[in-house]
C-alpha cells in the first residue's frame, strides 16, 4: 500500500523502486496499482512538496490529451517555454516521424517523450538527462499515462548530453531543451577589445567564438553540437529549444560555423523571469559590442538591447524574450563526418570545435578531410618536383586522353605555379636580354611585369590571328605569346599559318588558353585540346593553361604547359630550380584530388592508345645563352644514376624528411577549412617578427618582413632588385663550400658571382669589394656554424666595406650539437659588438628545414633597409597562398609574447620546443651513423654541427683505386654509384673539389643501407 513520502529523498526512493518493479512483467500489476495510489496522494500538493502530481494538456489539431505527471522538487514542471518546445516538435509533419528513432536531451519528467509517443508513430524514443532523478520519474510517468504498447517505444537513462548514450546506430532526431546559463563575468579583456575579423588568423578566432558562446549562455548547446554529428543519421535533424536573448545572429552563427543549416520551426515570446539579474549582461554587451535581444511587450516589432531593457525594468515594466525551436541539419553530412573521422585519426579531435564550416563547399570540405587522412597516414610534406610530381602529371594525361582524345606522355606535361611564373621560366629558357617577343594585346597587361623582369624587347600586336601572322613576318622574335579570341575559335586556319611560320624560323609559340578552359566533369567546348588532338604534331607550340578553382581556393593556381619537348622541359626544370618556381605540394594534392574525381565521371572501356612519336623539328626551338650557362653549372650536371634503379639510394637530394610538428598540422587543416574570404597575410609578418625576436633577440616590424613562396624566390628577386638599384650587375661573394644551386640562382638574377672560402674575403677590398656577401648559418652543405670570432670578423668587414650581408638561416634552429638550442647565433645579434651590422644584414628563413615543411613553400626575409624591401616587393617574388600564410602564422605565433613578456600560446610553444629537440636528436644520430662511413679527413673539426648535410673532405679517397679505377674529383660520384647504388654530390657541386656532399635527413632504414654500402666501398679502396 502506497504512503506519501516524508521527504524528497524518500519520494525518489519510492519512484525508483516502482520503476524497477514496472520493468518486470510479474510485478507490474501490483506496481501499477501502487503507482496510481501514490499519484492520488500527491494530487493537489503545492510546489516544493516532496512529491506532487501536476498535469499538462497537449492538443494537436482536433486531438487533445491530458498528461498527469509525478514531479520531484529537483524536476522542472512544464512551463511556457517547454510548451513552445513541444509545439515546435509537432510542427514537423507527423509522417516524417513514422518509423524513426528520437533521443531527447534534458528529458526531465519525460512528459515530452510521452507526448511524442502519443501523437507520433516514432519507433523508439529515448529520454536522457544529467539529473539522476530523471529516469525513474520518467518511467513512472510513462506507465501512469500509457499502456504497455506505448511504454515499449520509450526508454529513459542518465547522460551528460549524449556522452552516455550507447549504441552505434544513429538517431533520426536529436531534440532537447538545454539550459542556457548567462555568464556576464570573466570574459578576457584582450578578447573583448579585439576586432574579430582582424583576429581571423586561426590562432585565436575560434577560441574567441567559443568564449562568446559560453558567456552568452550557449556553452552547453555548443557542446551538444560538437558531439552530435556522429550520432545523427545522414539526413537526421536536431530540434533545440533556445531562449533568444543572445540574439538570432549569434545563435545562428553557433550552428553554421559547425556545418549546420538552420530554420526556426516556431517562436514565441515569454516574460523574463523576475529573479534573473540582467545587469551583468549590460556590461558583457558593452565589452563585446554584441547586443542581446529583449522586448518591451509580447508583440513588440523590434528588440531592445540589454542596457535599454534594464532601464525599462527599473521603470517598473516587465520585459520579454523570444523562445524558439531551431531545426538544424548537417549541410554536408558525408564530408563533415569524413573530416571529423580524419581529425580523430590525426589525433586532433578537438580541432573540429575550432573550425568554421559555415561557407565551406563540398569540394573544400572533401579536400580538408582527405588532407587530414593523408597526414594521419604519413605526416610529411615533401617538395613537389620542379615539373610537378609524376602522380599529378599522370592524372592530367589521363584526363586529357579520356575527355579530349589528346594523348600525351607524362613527360610532355610541365606543371608550374602561377602562370606569370610559368611565363617567366619560359622566357629565361628561351630568351636573353634584348631578344624580341611578340605579345598579343589581350595578354600584354597580364604579363607586362614578367616581360620587363626578363629584360626582353616586347612588341605588342593586335588580337586578330591574321594580323599577328602578318606582323610575325616583320619582326625578329624568339617567342610569340598570344591568346585566341572567342570569335576565331571555330576556324584555326590562321593559327596553323602562324605555327608553320614559327616552325620554319625556330620561334616558340606560347598559346595562353587560361580564360577558355575549366576543369569540369563535362567537355568544355572549343578548347585547344581538340585542336591539338586532331592536328599533326606541332613542334613549336606550347599551350599554357592556368587553372584556378575560384569557388574553393581562389589563389591556388596551377599552370599546365603542354606539350613540352624534352630539351625545353630540361631547361624549364633548371629555370624552375634557380627561381624556385615550383608548385606547392598542398596545391598539388588538391588538384590531384580534383582530377581523380573528374576521372570517375568518365568511364573508359578500352586501354588508351600510347602517345604518338614526336618528330624532331627541322629548326630547333630557341634556347637562351643564359639557360645554357645555368645548365652548365655542376648542380645541373647529367645524372650519374638511373631513376628506375630499384636499389637506388639518393644522398644527393636534401630536405627534412621528418614528421610535421603538431601545431603546423593543426594549422594546415584549420587554414584549408577556413572561409575563402577570411583573413590576410599580415598576421604572418607579425608572427615571423615575434619568432625573430625570440630566436635572434632582434626586433623587426612587420613592414621589415617580406614573405614569399620559399626562400629561393627571395634570393632570386633580391638579386633582381639589387641589379635595378645599382644599375649594373651586383658583385656577389658566395662563401664555399656552398649549396650547389646558390651560385646559378644569383647568376640567373644577373649577378657576377665570386666563389671562394670565407677566409679569402678579407683580401677583397676597395673598388673590387663585393656588393653582397652570402653565407649560410649553419653552413650549407658543411653543416657548421661560424664561430663568434668569425662572425665578428665578417660583421666588421661588411660594415667597413659598406656591403650587404645575406645570411641564409633556413637551418638556423637545426642545431645537432645542442638539442635544446632555442636561439640562432647569427650576425644580426652582434649589433652591440659591431654597430651597424643589423642595418646591413638580410636574414632569410622559412619552414622547410627547421619545421620539415618544404612542400608548404613559405619563405621570409627580414631587412632594416626599407628601400631594399620595397625593391624586392616590386620585383614580385611569387604568390604566397593565403591558406599557407595562415598555417605558417599559427606555427610562428607560438613564439609571440605579450607586452609583459608572457607567451601567448604556451602549449603550442612547448609542443614546438619538444618537436625541435626530438628532431635534433634524431638527426644527430643519423649524422653520426653516416659520418662513420665517409672519409675521416674532416672529423677533427670541433665547431657546432647543424643542418641536414655533411661535406667531408675526400682527399684520403682521391687517387686510390677500386676494381682498377682510380678515384678523381670528376669521377667520384659516378664510381660510388656504380658500386653502391648510392648517389652523392661531388666537390664541384658544392664549390670545393676536395669535398663531397652527403644528405642524411632520410628515413633511418634507408640511411643504414647506404651506410653499409659506403663502408664496404671504403674497405675495397686500394
Amino acid at each position: 500500500m502506497a504512503t506519501y513520502p516524508a521527504s524528497p529523498r524518500e519520494a525518489f526512493q519510492q519512484l525508483r523502486t516502482l520503476s524497477e518493479q514496472l520493468a518486470v512483467p510479474e510485478s507490474r500489476p501490483r506496481a501499477l496499482a501502487e503507482l496510481r495510489e501514490l499519484a492520488g496522494l500527491a494530487r493537489d500538493k503545492p510546489e516544493g512538496a516532496p512529491l506532487r502530481l501536476g498535469s499538462v494538456v497537449v492538443a494537436v489539431g482536433s486531438s487533445q490529451e491530458r498528461l498527469e505527471l509525478l514531479l520531484l522538487p529537483s524536476i522542472f514542471s512544464p512551463e511556457a517555454w517547454a510548451h513552445t518546445f513541444l509545439e515546435g516538435l509537432l510542427k514537423v509533419p507527423l509522417d516524417e516521424y513514422a518509423g524513426k528513432r528520437l533521443v531527447e536531451v534534458g528529458a526531465g519528467s519525460g512528459w515530452v517523450c510521452i507526448a511524442l509517443a502519443r501523437f507520433t508513430r516514432l519507433a523508439h524514443i529515448l529520454g536522457v538527462d544529467l539529473n539522476p532523478h530523471s529516469a525513474p520519474v520518467a518511467w513512472c510517468n510513462a506507465w501512469l499515462n500509457g499502456d504497455e504498447a506505448l511504454v515499449s517505444r520509450l526508454s529513459f537513462g542518465e547522460s551528460d548530453l549524449l556522452r552516455q548514450v550507447a549504441g552505434p546506430e544513429p538517431w533520426d532526431f536529436v531534440v532537447g531543451c538545454i539550459p542556457q546559463v548567462l555568464r556576464g563575468e570573466g570574459l578576457p579583456a584582450e578578447v573583448s577589445q579585439a576586432d574579430e575579423q582582424a583576429l581571423y588568423d586561426l590562432s585565436n578566432y575560434c577560441a574567441i567564438q567559443n568564449v562568446y558562446e559560453d558567456h552568452f549562455g550557449l556553452g552547453l548547446i555548443a557542446r551538444l553540437l560538437d558531439e552530435v554529428p556522429e550520432r545523427l543519421a545522414p539526413d537526421g535533424r536536431l530540434l533545440l529549444n533556445l531562449a533568444g536573448r543572445p540574439g538570432r545572429a549569434i545563435i545562428e552563427r553557433m550552428f553554421t560555423r559547425r556545418g549546420f543549416t538552420t530554420r526556426v520551426r516556431v517562436a514565441r515570446r515569454v516574460m523574463q523571469a523576475a529573479d534573473t539579474d540582467i545587469r551583468p549582461l549590460v556590461a558583457l554587451e558593452q565589452r563585446t559590442q554584441r547586443e542581446f535581444e529583449f522586448f518591451m511587450e509580447a508583440h513588440s516589432p523590434e528588440p531592445l538591447r540589454a542596457a535599454t531593457a534594464l532601464g525599462w525594468l527599473a521603470a517598473g515594466h516587465p520585459i520579454w524574450h523570444e523562445v524558439a525551436v531551431w531545426e538544424a541539419r548537417l549541410a554536408l553530412p558525408r564530408e563533415t563526418l569524413a573530416l571529423r573521422a580524419a581529425l580523430r585519426a590525426l589525433g586532433l579531435p578537438r580541432l573540429q570545435e575550432a573550425l568554421d564550416l559555415a561557407a565551406s563547399p563540398p569540394e573544400q570540405l572533401g579536400f580538408v578531410a582527405g588532407l587530414a587522412e593523408r597526414l594521419a597516414r604519413s605526416p610529411f610534406l615533401p617538395y613537389a618536383h620542379e615539373s610537378g610530381d609524376l602522380s599529378l602529371r599522370q592524372l592530367v594525361a589521363r584526363y586529357l586522353g579520356r575527355f579530349f582524345e589528346l594523348r600525351l606522355a607524362e613527360e610532355e606535361l610541365f606543371v608550374a605555379p602561377e602562370r606569370e611564373q610559368a611565363v617567366y621560366s619560359l622566357l629565361l629558357a628561351t630568351c636573353d636580354e634584348g631578344d624580341g617577343v611578340l605579345v598579343s594585346h589581350n595578354l600584354h597587361g597580364v604579363y607586362a611585369p614578367v616581360l620587363a623582369k626578363a629584360g626582353v624587347h616586347v612588341t605588342v600586336t593586335h588580337n586578330t590571328l591574321g594580323e599577328i601572322r602578318r606582323l610575325l613576318g616583320a619582326f625578329d622574335v624568339k617567342v610569340v605569346l598570344l591568346s585566341v579570341e572567342p570569335g576565331e575559335r571555330a576556324n584555326m586556319a590562321e593559327l596553323r599559318d602562324i605555327l608553320a611560320e614559327a616552325e620554319r624560323r625556330g620561334i616558340l609559340v606560347v598559346l595562353d588558353e587560361s580564360p577558355f578552359f575549366n576543369i569540369t566533369a563535362e567537355v568544355e567546348p572549343r578548347t585547344l585540346f581538340e585542336f591539338l588532338a586532331r592536328e599533326p604534331h606541332t613542334s613549336h607550340l606550347v599551350v599554357l593553361y592556368g587553372l584556378i578553382k575560384n569557388a574553393v581556393f581562389p589563389d591556388w593556381e596551377l599552370t599546365l604547359l603542354l606539350p613540352v619537348p624534352e630539351r625545353l622541359r630540361e631547361d624549364l626544370e633548371v629555370a624552375a630550380e634557380v627561381t624556385y618556381s615550383r608548385i606547392s605540394t598542398l596545391v598539388q594534392w588538391f588538384y590531384e584530388r580534383t582530377f581523380a574525381e573528374l576521372l570517375t565521371f568518365r568511364i573508359a572501356f578500352a586501354e588508351p592508345r600510347p602517345p604518338p612519336a614526336r618528330p624532331v623539328p627541322e629548326v630547333p626551338l630557341p634556347r637562351s645563352k643564359r639557360i645554357a650557362r645555368l645548365a652548365g653549372f655542376p648542380a645541373f650536371a647529367p645524372k650519374v644514376f638511373r631513376v628506375d634503379d630499384p636499389e637506388l639510394i639518393r644522398l644527393d637530394y636534401g630536405e627534412n624528411e621528418y614528421p610535421l610538428p603538431q601545431p603546423l598540422m593543426e594549422g594546415l587543416v584549420a587554414a584549408c577549412a577556413a572561409p575563402r574570404d577570411s583573413g590576410t597575410q599580415h598576421g604572418l609578418a607579425e608572427s615571423v617578427a615575434a619568432f625573430l625576436l625570440e630566436t635572434r633577440g632582434v626586433r623587426y616590424t612587420p613592414e621589415e618582413i617580406l614573405l614569399a613562396p620559399g626562400v629561393w624566390p627571395l634570393v632570386h628577386h633580391l638579386g633582381v632588385a639589387l641589379r635595378r638599384m645599382l644599375g649594373r650587375a651586383p658583385r656577389v661573394f658566395v662563401a664555399t663550400p656552398c649549396y650547389g644551386v646558390l651560385p646559378p640562382a644569383w647568376v640567373a638574377a644577373g649577378a657576377e658571382v665570386d666563389l671562394a672560402p670565407l677566409s679569402a674575403l678579407q683580401a677583397r677590398r676597395g673598388p673590387g669589394a663585393p656588393d653582397v656577401v652570402v653565407i649560410s648559418q649553419p653552413s650549407n652543405p658543411a653543416g657548421y656554424y661560424l664561430s663568434h670570432e668569425e662572425l665578428v670578423g665578417l660583421a666588421a668587414y661588411v660594415v667597413e666595406q659598406r656591403c650587404l650581408l645575406v645570411s641564409d638561416e633556413i637551418f638556423g634552429l637545426v642545431n645537432l650539437s645542442n638539442p635544446t638550442a632555442e636561439t640562432v647565433h647569427g650576425p644580426v645579434g652582434l649589433e652591440a659588438t659591431v654597430p651597424g651590422i643589423g642595418a646591413r644584414t638580410v636574414v632569410l628563413g622559412g619552414l622547410s628545414k627547421e619545421f620539415a615543411a618544404g612542400g608548404l613553400r613559405v619563405g621570409w626575409m627580414a631587412t632594416r633597409d626599407r628601400a631594399l624591401a620595397a625593391a624586392v616587393r616590386e620585383s614580385a617574388p611569387g604568390v604566397l597562398h593565403l591558406a599557407t600564410a595562415r598555417a605558417a602564422s599559427r606555427l610562428y605565433a607560438a613564439y609571440a609574447r605579450s607586452p609583459e613578456g608572457k607567451l601567448l600560446y604556451p602549449e603550442r610553444h612547448r609542443a614546438l620546443r619538444e618537436f625541435l629537440a626530438r628532431m635534433r636528436r634524431d638527426l644527430a644520430e643519423k649524422r653520426e651513423l653516416i659520418a662513420e662511413a665517409l672519409p675521416e679527413d674532416g672529423r677533427a673539426e670541433t665547431v657546432e654541427a647543424g643542418g641536414l648535410f655533411l661535406a667531408p673532405r675526400v682527399t684520403s679517397w682521391l687517387g686510390r683505386e677500386v676494381d682498377g679505377e682510380r678515384l678523381t674529383v670528376e669521377n667520384l660520384p659516378a664510381v660510388v654509384y656504380a658500386r653502391t647504388h648510392v648517389v652523392l654530390n661531388g666537390g664541384d657541386w658544392c664549390g670545393d673539389p676536395a669535398r663531397m656532399r652527403v644528405v642524411f635527413s632520410i628515413p633511418r632504414e634507408t640511411l643504414l643501407k647506404a651506410r653499409e654500402r659506403l663502408l664496404a666501398f671504403a674497405a675495397d679502396l686500394r
